[in-house]
């Protein structure tokens, strides 16, 4: 649990807040998503190093994978996400594709595209699923958090 809780104060915040400071830019969501994804590896590594073990590592890491996408729509996005831009596709039923997570730009003079942007919005979003992937990944990461108690 320790190293959760490191994993999520290192590195998932500040990618969060990395995101926080650019909520348009697919690179950056793309990143926090992956970020999210991985930090079911934490959980499953065993906290004694010398009963290491690479497949059971593999499956434990898979089942909470399982677990926390049931458990949190928020996370199951954000790894839905995370996978389709690593493999083009994702392999899950809804079989989410990179190009269905798009930048939805700024309501702004040379920025705004007709259909897409929506009035008002002076910092444009990431989207997933019709979802604000900003926060996708802010609700994600406080599902987190709860894991490390």
């Amino acid at each position: 649990m320790e190293d959760l809780e490191r994993y999520l104060n290192e590195i998932v915040e500040p990618t969060v807040n990395d995101f926080r400071s650019k909520p348009s830019s697919v690179r950056t969501g793309f990143l926090t998503c992956v970020a999210i994804d991985h930090s079911v590896d934490y959980l499953a590594f065993p906290g004694d190093r010398a009963l290491w073990d690479g497949k059971d590592h593999r499956d434990k890491r898979a089942a909470l994978r399982r677990q926390f996408r049931e458990e949190n729509e928020q996370f199951r996005l954000a790894s839905e996400a995370a996978n389709a831009f690593k493999h083009v596709k994702t392999t899950s039923k809804r079989g989410l594709e990179a190009a269905e997570v798009y930048e939805r730009p700024p309501a702004l003079a040379g920025r705004m595209m007709a259909g897409l942007s929506m009035a008002g919005d002076s910092t444009g979003a990431v989207v997933v699923d019709g979802h604000n992937l900003l926060q996708v990944v802010t609700e994600a990461l406080r599902f987190l958090r709860t894991k490390t108690c």
